[in-house]
């Protein structure tokens, strides 16, 4: 792959006949794995990216002379795509694991132990949740009815909150879910699709009665979770380096995507229209909705309807005393829920969760802020966010200095909220594009949601829906 900056050109590729022409808007990971597979297929294959670099939300930063992680933090290995793509660009050699230890939740008596056991789905034992000291005892003997329940019903999507609230009462909930789940999509429990937000919690209300009593999996002995040492977006920079036929324009940005004399046209700032045959967006439903306001109405509209939260991610380094406080030395981060006065969501000591960040010189924190419907953190300036999260995070750990250095990243409405219903919009996206602008798919976290695995799933899903269109069209 070749990385280069503006160019004019009305067709892209050297060789018109040697296959369709294609171009990826958007050159985080979603497009660059898009690009790659397309590429496969014998099409020639544009990346177009308006920012000066790769990535998207993988992103790295440097502080106190520590590259640390500022947006997408890790891998989880359950999900075997991610770590298949890393062995392919050669990274395996990169890969260290997290360790073990206790997450934190904020609570109103201090911080109490997230469960043993305890995922998105709810808990899978009651036990860990009684000694968490989490729920109330009316809270602990309702969730402990829940086998007692007849199964879920079927029918219309619902929430997730309203799907465990069901099953375990709202304790559970607020409580335990909310900051897990919540916080992982910096979203409401209580609006995030059950089918979307959390397809394998639907697939398991539709074949188990019971949550609780249903056949659990041996759990692995490894890592749950995996990151790079050189930093999450190594992965897009090898991407964008190593995939055969693919050309990658930064510093290029699309204004729009329209249709003319059977091909596709792509509207490029300051250079010459350029047709296509082709075409994954790979951007934010924002983005997206204007690229293709004028080819599809109605595909702008219903992307208009997807939500996205704004996030902020500030990495700070304290001294090194600080490894050596019992929160810290015992504990790899706080989970914060949602109904908590505090501005911090959620916060990961990267000292403690990652060998590679246990420094002898300073005890490296992340903390994050924001959710959907609460944009504090992002309207705050920089002096003030950071003294209102040193603040709680000191209140939380006991942290008793200043922090040394920070740098903060901002990341406004990127994080995608799957809410109630959007597989209906998805599939009435998809159907405007295959009317007005067919050879026009759509690909990324605001549709299939945030995380690697899910990101990789929807490029490659994209990719295969153009490659199959493109077949039919030239058969």
């Amino acid at each position: 792959m070749t990385t280069t900056h503006r160019t004019a050109s009305v067709h892209l590729g050297s060789d018109p006949g040697a296959g369709p022409q294609i171009a990826v808007i958007g050159a985080g990971v979603s497009g660059l794995v898009a690009a790659r597979q397309l590429a496969t297929t014998g099409a020639q294959v544009t990346v177009f990216e308006a920012a000066d670099h790769v990535g998207g939300q993988l992103r790295a930063a440097t502080v106190a002379g520590h590259r640390v992680d500022v947006g997408a933090e890790s891998v989880f290995t359950a999900a075997p795509g991610p770590l298949q793509l890393l062995e392919e660009l050669g990274l395996e050699e990169e890969l260290v694991g997290a360790n073990r230890a206790t997450t934190w939740i904020w609570t109103e008596r201090g911080l109490r132990p997230l469960p043993d056991g305890f995922t998105p789905a709810g808990p899978s034992r009651l036990g860990p949740v009684l000694r968490s000291r989490v729920l109330s005892p009316v809270g602990l003997l309702r969730a402990g009815l829940e086998p007692l329940l007849p199964a879920s019903r079927g029918g219309p999507d619902v929430a997730v909150g309203e799907e465990l609230a069901r099953r375990f009462g709202s304790e559970v909930v607020d409580r335990l879910v909310d900051p897990l789940l919540g916080g992982l999509h910096a979203g409401d429990v209580r609006t995030l699709s059950l089918q979307a937000a959390t397809p394998q919690l639907a697939a398991l209300t539709a074949k188990h009665r019971s949550l609780l009593l249903r056949r659990r999996p041996t759990p692995s002995t490894g890592p749950a979770f995996v990151t790079l040492t050189s930093g999450m977006g190594t992965m897009t920079e090898r991407l964008a380096t190593s995939s055969a036929g693919v050309e990658v324009r930064l510093g290029t940005r699309i204004s729009a995507v329209t249709r003319e004399a059977g091909r596709l046209r792509l509207s490029v700032d300051g250079q010459r229209p350029i047709d296509v045959d082709g075409v994954v967006v790979a951007t934010s439903a924002a983005v997206a909705r204007e690229l293709l306001s004028e080819g599809s109405p109605v595909a702008a509209a219903t992307l208009g309807e997807l939500r996205a939260a704004s996030v902020v991610v500030a990495a700070l380094a304290y001294p090194a005393r600080a490894a050596e406080l019992p929160a810290i030395a015992g504990g790899t981060g706080i989970l914060v829920p949602s109904t908590s006065p505090q501005l911090l969501k959620a916060a990961t000591f990267l000292s403690t969760k990652w060998p590679h960040h246990a420094h002898s010189d300073h005890v490296l924190i992340r903390a994050s802020a924001g959710r959907a419907g609460d944009d504090r953190a992002i309207e705050l300036d920089d002096e003030p966010l950071i003294e209102r999260l040193h603040g709680e995070l000191a209140q939380a750990t006991g942290l008793d200095a200043d922090p040394l250095e920070v740098t903060v990243q901002r990341w406004p409405t990127t994080m995608p909220q799957l809410e109630v219903g959007h597989h209906e919009r998805l599939a009435t996206i998809r159907s405007a594009l295959a009317r007005d602008l067919p050879g026009v798919v759509v690909a990324g976290a605001p549709y299939h949601g945030p995380g690697l695995s899910s990101c990789l799933r929807s490029a490659t899903g994209a990719a295969t829906t153009l490659t199959t269109a493109l077949q039919e069209t030239h058969a």
